[in-house]
């Protein structure tokens, strides 16, 4: 009797564990993901610009995604929905009076969709189909994307100059990715040329191709390097734009307002320090397009990360950079910021970043402002 005890608790004692594995392995193997985040910002100028005065904005989005592996569909596949919130007066337009924009959440009030797309991968080789944002994956420096200013995401002489999908408005597209090597990288797209304004498209649902619009292009290669043993990644791109057509609705015409405008861009991300939690990484930015077709001429970034640089376990980050940005065929030369941040990882999940600009020659409007001086408090918090 008790060997047959015995083996019913242990045959009771396997089967409880079978389960447990197996439903361990249905988490695993769970297809759906999902993220939220939300970003704040307390903000205000100083001196100089349009007015000295401060305020707050905030986004936040719904991230979630959908791997067909996982759901043993097929390999490779993934589907992404991404919906924002963003919500908040405008330190740009009302304060600071700045074009490079301080701050890169500062685009109004909307409820929209941001994101919804699918993905193929492929051994080297992947494709995206969708509503994207062009600088998910192109124009992308992961250095410079720890700044706030906008002008450190997407150089304005592209943002500027052309219709573009990036946040806030992002517009419908075909990308393609070679990952021919391990240190070579090459990838294009092709977008919708004029993405629908939210006052036609509120919540960005409703897409509308017009051969007004014309056709953006962007090519991309990639170069993965080391210079004394510390990784570096290089980009040099170009963009083409086949023609933009306006209606004008006071004198019921249509106006052409470019054709065949195009640009050159260049990226370079490199460590120059590491140890142990602790690095250095530098960044440079360069752009530039046509005079005789746009009024952004030149852009030229460059700045520096100090990774872990009070932080032993590496959870703070400083750094400092330089945006500036040559204007033509407007009453300004050109507008300058410089921006001094430190980001400290208070948790897993949350993070504050104290950020200070002073913005030379702020250039939003026609008139002649004196140098801004704007103080930001951000807050992240993702899960």
């Amino acid at each position: 009797m008790r060997k047959i005890g015995a083996y019913t608790l242990l045959s009771v004692v396997m089967s409880i564990n079978a389960q447990s594995q197996k439903i361990d392995s249905l988490k695993k193997e769970n297809p759906f993901s999902f993220e939220v985040a939300y970003v704040g910002d307390v903000y205000g100028n100083a001196a100089g610009g349009l007015k000295t005065g401060g305020n707050y904005m905030g986004m936040s989005n719904l991230k979630i995604g959908f791997d067909t592996e996982k759901a043993r569909w097929w390999k490779g596949g993934s589907f992404f929905i991404n919906g924002a919130s963003i919500h908040g007066k405008s330190l740009s337009e009302d304060f600071a009076g700045d074009l490079q924009v301080a701050s890169n959440i500062d685009a109004g009030t909307h409820i929209y969709m941001h994101e919804l797309w699918f993905k193929q991968d492929f051994e080297k080789f992947s494709f995206t189909v969708g509503l994207q944002d062009l600088n998910a994956d192109f124009l992308a420096s992961e250095n410079a994307g720890e700044f706030i200013n906008s002008s450190f995401g997407v150089p304005p002489v592209v943002s500027g100059n052309l219709p573009v999908p990036i946040f806030p408005l992002t517009g419908l597209g075909i990308s393609a990715k070679w990952n021919i090597n391990d240190k070579f990288v090459w990838q294009t797209a092709f977008f919708d040329g004029n993405q629908t304004s939210f006052k036609n498209n509120p919540h960005n649902l409703h897409w509308k191709f017009c051969k007004d619009d014309g056709i953006l292009i962007i090519t991309e290669f990639h170069s993965r390097l080391k210079i004394k043993e510390k990784e570096g990644i290089y980009k040099l791109g170009t963009y083409y734009h086949s023609s933009l057509n306006e209606f004008d609705e006071e004198t019921q015409t249509k106006n052409n307002v470019f054709k065949n405008n195009y640009g050159f861009y260049f990226i370079g991300d490199q460590i120059v320090f590491e140890q142990e939690n602790h690095k250095i990484g530098l960044f440079a930015q360069v752009a530039a397009a046509p005079k005789s077709k746009n009024e952004h001429a030149y852009y030229l970034g460059f700045g520096t990360n100090y990774y872990g640089i009070f932080s032993r376990k590496g959870k703070d980050i400083l750094g400092l950079a330089v945006a500036n940005l040559g204007l033509h065929r407007t009453s300004h030369k050109h507008e300058t910021t410089l921006e001094l941040y430190y980001k400290y990882q208070l948790t897993e999940n949350i993070a504050i970043q104290p950020d200070i600009q002073y913005i030379i020659n702020p250039s939003g409007t026609d008139e002649k402002l004196s140098n801004a001086l704007v103080g930001i408090l951000r807050l992240h918090i993702d899960f």
